[in-house]
């Protein structure tokens, strides 16, 4: 009976009713935060579908702009990491974000380059020869190259010419840029790429942003969340018969079950 009456005259003293007030709203704030998350989910859900569908009729585009970069854009799509198993290995522990494959063709033609006649002999798998026809070029775009060197052995006997197998050396520096966007006003998502090496066509290009919000992910996130912690506290403690508002430094200790 004491401790009942104990436990009826702090729910009942003034001072504790004001904490005990203070509490129920911040309670209240909680639910009322968590029911406008879950009307937010479900909106971005619709807004993820109706992305996707429009992604998978989209096809890439290409075009060229003002400083002669070759550019392509076509939707991207807003996945889970359970909509894209089994087609990316990934660390349990360290799930993919973006994803971005692009498939491109260079189509370019190598005009007015030098070629030069050399006297000297030359060693091949099938032969001597006594001269050579050489060519070098190098051509740069930006932050892109292109080098080609080449040899092309050659004997002449009489009115004959026999040509040996030619030795080309081609070496490119291709800058490609490769981002992922998203329209503030629509939630669309866009793959843009960009390479100032000319003659690039995209092909094909798929882009993937992986849904944060979907329960694999946050399965993920949950398993990897800790349970201990050192931090700042600020709270309402019982000290002896008294309940009073604390604030304080401490160690936290949160089981996952209770963290959201």
């Amino acid at each position: 009976m004491i401790i009942l009456k104990n436990i009826i005259g702090i729910l009942t003293d003034p001072k504790n009713t004001r904490m005990f007030l203070l509490g129920g709203i911040v309670v209240l704030c909680i639910l009322l935060f968590r029911q406008c998350e879950q009307t937010t989910l479900a909106k971005g859900e619709a807004s993820r579908i109706t992305n996707n569908w429009k992604a998978s009729l989209d096809t890439i585009q290409n075009y060229v702009d003002k400083d002669g970069n070759s550019i392509a854009q076509i939707r991207a799509l807003n996945l889970s990491l359970d909509e894209i198993k089994g087609e990316l290995k990934f660390e349990k522990n360290k799930p993919p974000l973006t994803i971005i494959k692009t498939e491109t063709v260079i189509k370019e033609v190598i005009v007015e380059v030098p070629v030069i006649i050399l006297d000297t002999v030359v060693n091949t798998v099938i032969g001597d020869f006594s001269s050579a026809l050489t060519f070098s070029d190098k051509k740069e775009w930006g932050k892109s190259f292109r080098a080609i060197d080449g040899l092309i052995p050659y004997e002449t006997t009489d009115s004959l010419i026999t040509f040996g197998n030619a030795n080309i050396e081609l070496q490119q520096n291709i800058f490609l840029t490769a981002s992922l966007i998203r329209d503030n006003k629509t939630k669309e998502l866009f793959v843009n790429l960009l390479t100032d090496y000319p003659g690039t066509t995209f092909n094909s290009a798929e882009g993937i942003l992986i849904n944060q919000k979907s329960k694999a992910f946050k399965g993920l996130q949950y398993e990897n969340r800790k349970t201990l912690g050192l931090g700042l506290q600020l709270g309402v403690g019982l000290t002896g018969d008294q309940i009073s508002p604390y604030v304080g430094i401490g160690l936290n200790y949160t089981p996952k079950f209770l963290q959201w």
